[in-house]
């Protein structure tokens, strides 16, 4: 296991309280500020974010001091791929491809000169704003890898951040049944007609809930393997699993058709994993009519759940499917011009035209215009697109192999470090698991585009790893 070293006096008590609080904070505050996205937002989670660096470098200061040098090099090595990206985008955003200028009375995207062999953003700004959002929200997860010292104290952040979830579903839920157009009950203007609660567009909610469902399953489940004495149902498992329901349900009413079957997947594990521990739990007790008694009680919750989200959320899903099925006939026909498959053949050609080090960070939508092949039809209308619908393809046409490399890294790094040395228990699989899911799916959509999501998605995945890098005390602490 990886040996923590706690420097005498109260610092690191008070530097995990202001990290937990911290971590709690920029979610909370993103997920309710319509996601974070959008310049604005992206420019308020950056200051939000700022705090995990000082954390960072407290917690640095703190283990060179009482000698943990270990973990000190840990921590730089995690670091390290988070500085090299940083320093690869401000060199593209000092170093402009391309600047905005007018044309007659058009405003276009003109080339300029600049060093060809060192990275180059078409929108150094735009490269600046998302670093310093995106590269926070990065940080602000590292911080939980070495600011925590209690296993216990990082389920209490998930709580936290599940219950805060849980807040926004029922306020969506609410929106929705009372035909809000808008988020806040109408009082703030939708982007997208598919939104939902604070998120401007359905599949940004999907990821989060799903994010956030898998979250509320590792505390489930990890209540399952350490149950109180007087049994699993006076723990609060059974209300984590309601709310883990209540996540779950909501997808389907965002008409999210990807983000449905995704939650499908994860209720379709949870629940054979939950057999699973029945199975096992009557094998243990040598009690054949208990078991059975116990498996077909948890088989009738999980069909009555299931039933339960199909009536909710009838309307949304035949209109889905019969949406689904006329997109099927018309790409069958070819009456459809430009479909998902040209957009990533087009951002697969931007991405081959600058391979290693992109275009610069947040530069796709001006870049798309000059390979587009999108053609109108006889109403002279252009389809315009900021967002690859593909988080990966968008990230190597934006910041190359290289920078995608170090992306990977990011994370990557302190798995491998961590798995080596480290046993696998519920908790931090469920979480890890969960990120797992979400990273696949951005293959497929834009999940990361939106700060929330971000922002959950390096917090569950550093509070994983931490969680298995901390042996408990005592069995008070599991």
């Amino acid at each position: 296991m990886f040996s923590v070293v706690k420097p005498s006096g109260s610092s690191v008590p008070v530097l995990e309280r202001l990290c937990l609080a911290h971590a709690a904070l920029v979610v909370v505050v993103s997920s309710w500020m319509l996601g974070g996205i959008g310049t604005h937002g992206e420019w308020i989670v950056a200051a939000l974010t700022t705090p995990a660096f000082v954390l960072l470098f407290l917690e640095g200061r703190a283990r060179l001091q009482c000698g943990d040098r270990v973990g000190f090099r840990r921590l730089l090595r995690w670091l390290a791929p988070l500085a090299a990206l940083t320093v690869l985008v401000v060199v593209s955003a000092l170093n402009p491809s391309h600047r905005p200028a007018f044309l007659f009375d058009g405003y276009v995207l003109r080339p300029v000169p600049h060093v060809t062999w060192l990275p180059a953003s078409a929108n150094p700004e735009g490269s600046i704003r998302i670093l310093a959002c995106f590269g926070g929200l990065a940080a602000t997860g590292l911080a939980l890898a070495f600011c925590v010292q209690s296993r216990r104290a990082l389920r209490g952040l998930v709580l936290l951040l599940a219950l805060n979830a849980l807040g926004l579903a029922v306020l969506g839920t609410l929106q929705h049944q009372t035909g809000a157009p808008g988020p806040y009950f109408g009082a703030l203007p939708r982007a997208n007609p598919h939104w939902f609660a604070t998120f401007l567009y359905h599949n940004h909610w999907s990821a989060f809930a799903f994010l956030h469902v898998a979250a509320t399953l590792a505390l489930v489940f990890h209540t399952l393997r350490y149950p109180p004495d007087r049994g699993w149902l006076h723990s609060p498992g059974p209300l984590l699993t309601l709310v883990a329901l209540l996540l779950a349900a909501t997808v389907p009413l965002t008409s999210s058709r990807s983000g449905s079957v995704l939650m499908l997947v994860l209720s379709a594990t949870a629940g054979l994993a939950a057999l699973r521990h029945a199975f096992r739990s009557a094998r243990r007790r040598g009690s054949a009519r208990a078991g059975l008694l116990r498996v077909t009680a948890l088989a009738a919750l999980l069909a009555l759940g299931a039933g339960l989200v199909a009536h909710q959320s009838r309307d949304v899903i035949a209109h889905r499917l019969a949406q689904t099925r006329e997109q099927i006939a018309d790409l069958q026909t070819g009456s459809v011009a430009y479909t998902r498959a040209d957009l990533y053949a087009d951002t697969w050609r931007i991405a081959a035209d600058k391979p290693v080090f992109g275009w610069g960070l947040e530069s796709y939508g001006r870049i798309l215009l000059g390979y587009y092949s999108y053609r109108p039809g006889p109403d002279g209308l252009w389809k315009t697109f900021e967002d690859a619908h593909s988080d990966w393809l968008q990230s190597l046409a934006e910041i190359g192999f290289v920078g995608t490399a170090l992306l990977l890294a990011l994370g990557l790094l302190p798995l491998a470090e961590t798995l080596r040395r480290s046993r696998l228990s519920p908790f931090p699989v469920w979480l890890l698991g969960g990120c797992a899911l979400i990273a696949a799916y951005a293959w497929l959509e834009f999940p990361f585009a939106n700060p929330a999501v971000v922002a959950t998605w390096w917090i569950l995945w550093f509070a994983a790893l931490r969680t298995l890098q901390l042996t408990p005390a005592s069995t008070q602490d599991r």
